[in-house]
């Protein structure tokens, strides 16, 4: 590969990919903690409105402390979602149904952050241990792949005489026992392979949506090959998981199922014995706690995009907008065709002199075409602090779409109205807030505006409410006066 060829790639990738976009930006430093403090560490994915009102005051206090952060909360996460740093997966409720959209790291944005951690707290590289791990995984390769019967057999006899000399030192009691510090030191090459982990089935997941993707231009194809893959999704053929990516999950996910009660014990085990965690970090051990719970987690997020893109595509192929899809594809690939052959005599600045009026949509080529989702564009309002008389009351369908990922608590918000009407005869809003902490933030608010609506009465004044935010930082607002009079059934 010359030069010029890996200089235009790594230009590409610097564009592009969410890693190098990231640690190139000029927030670089904040950002990367923000995401690692939120998504990266118990917490994987967050609704929307939760994480923005999470980044709220977080972001408020590195600005106090001197970081330059150009946005709110808000439009950062939206443009997050456009470098694809962030990207969107749909939760699945107890009950099997589809449940809001939640955020989540995409695999570059876990390269940085694993980037940025590498070189904040260094990994010792030179440790016996990893390089045991690499010398025994070389032997073990070389011994499968012999094809030679009697050197296979050479190194299994060699692979049982060791064991046998160890169960005779265990029976005697003369096997040497790993000092604390040798055996903390293997724990952490274990906790540093399976940090990888997560990252690793992220981009299986990306090669998965890659692959359904290239399914999907194959049901427009024409000719014989398009009809007996046609045929093939009808019958219910997995092609999916005949894909490198598919075969890699499917092997991945059975590897862990048949060790995942051997690996829980082990760890049991490894905690149990005497001075084996006194070398451990109390994250270390807690890491080591949460381990196999961390794979299994990783492991059915991918296993579910595979089946929901299965899915999708023998939707696709059921669909009776099939016929239409693969007439727009032919004739596409007929105007490609024509161009194709015009390349070679017509330079392609070449004037046509034909005049195209055009709507309000540019013309473009539909490899270029991106979904546009109105709510990631939106710009920064802009915001200027305004003495509490001036302020507006707030706009209810504002409030509701912010916090439209919130699973609000109405049995609770039920019970706080009703105590509260049953000691003073009416309540507002503010007063069941002063009652009754908002245990969920702002979600707790819009759902008391929420019964407000249908069970109180809307007085002509406004009142101003506070609650606490995730932080516990101090949240005002000014809504419309509403009272409960009866309680709320």
């Amino acid at each position: 590969m010359s030069t010029v060829s890996i200089a235009r790639t790594a230009r590409r990738l610097a564009a592009e990919h969410p890693a190098w976009m990231l640690l190139r930006s000029g927030d670089a430093a904040a950002a990367i903690t923000l995401l690692g403090q939120h998504l990266g560490q118990d917490t994987r994915r967050l609704p929307e409105a939760e994480l923005v009102e999470r980044l709220e005051d977080d972001i408020a206090e590195l600005r106090r402390q001197g970081f330059t952060l150009p946005h709110s909360a808000g439009p950062q996460v939206s443009e997050w979602l456009r470098d694809g740093v962030l990207v969107r997966r749909a939760s699945v409720r107890a009950d099997g149904g589809a449940g809001p959209e939640q955020l989540e790291l995409s695999d570059g944005a876990l390269s940085a952050i694993a980037f940025v951690s590498g070189l904040t707290r260094p990994h010792p590289v030179a440790t016996p241990t990893r390089l045991s791990i690499v010398l025994d995984a070389l032997r073990d390769l070389a011994d499968t792949v012999e094809p030679d019967p009697e050197a296979r057999l050479a190194a299994l006899r060699a692979k049982r005489a060791r064991l046998d000399a160890e169960i005779d030192g265990v029976r005697r009691g003369t096997a040497p026992a790993p000092a604390p510090a040798e055996a903390a030191e293997r724990a952490r090459e274990v906790l540093a392979l399976a940090a990888g982990v997560p990252a690793d089935l992220l981009r299986v997941r990306a090669a998965l949506s890659a692959a359904d993707a290239e399914l999907r231009r194959g049901l427009t194809e024409s000719g014989p090959a398009r009809d007996a893959f046609v045929d093939d999704v009808f019958r219910g053929v997995d092609h999916l998981a005949e894909t490198p990516a598919g075969r890699s999950l499917t092997n991945f996910r059975a590897v862990l199922d048949a060790g995942e009660h051997d690996a829980t014990s082990h760890v049991t085990r490894l905690l149990r014995a005497p001075g084996a965690a006194a070398e451990l970090t109390p994250t270390e051990v807690a890491a080591l706690r949460g381990l196999v719970t961390d794979l299994r987690s990783a492991t059915d997020d991918a296993t579910g995009t595979m089946t929901a893109l299965r899915r999708a595509l023998q939707r696709a192929a059921r669909s009776g907008d099939l016929p239409r899809e693969q007439a727009l594809a032919g004739q596409l690939r007929t105007a490609e065709a024509t161009a194709l052959e015009l390349a070679d005599g017509v330079p392609p600045h070449t004037p046509t002199r034909l005049t195209l009026k055009l709507g309000a949509v540019a013309p473009t080529s539909p490899a270029g075409i991106r979904p546009h989702d109105p709510a990631d564009d939106r710009p920064a309002p802009l915001v200027r602090p305004r003495p509490p008389a001036a302020d507006a009351p707030a706009d209810l369908a504002a409030l509701r779409a912010l916090a439209r990922s919130a699973e609000i608590d109405e049995d609770e918000l039920r019970g706080n109205v009703n105590d509260v009407v049953a000691r003073r005869g009416a309540a507002t809003i503010g007063e069941v807030l002063r009652a009754h902490p908002a245990t969920q933030g702002l979600a707790s608010v819009v759902g008391l505006l929420s019964l407000a609506e249908r069970h109180g009465r809307r007085e002509g004044e406004s009142e101003d409410i506070t609650w606490s935010g995730a932080r516990g930082s101090l949240r005002r607002a000014r809504i419309p006066r509403h009272r409960f009079e009866e309680p709320v059934p």
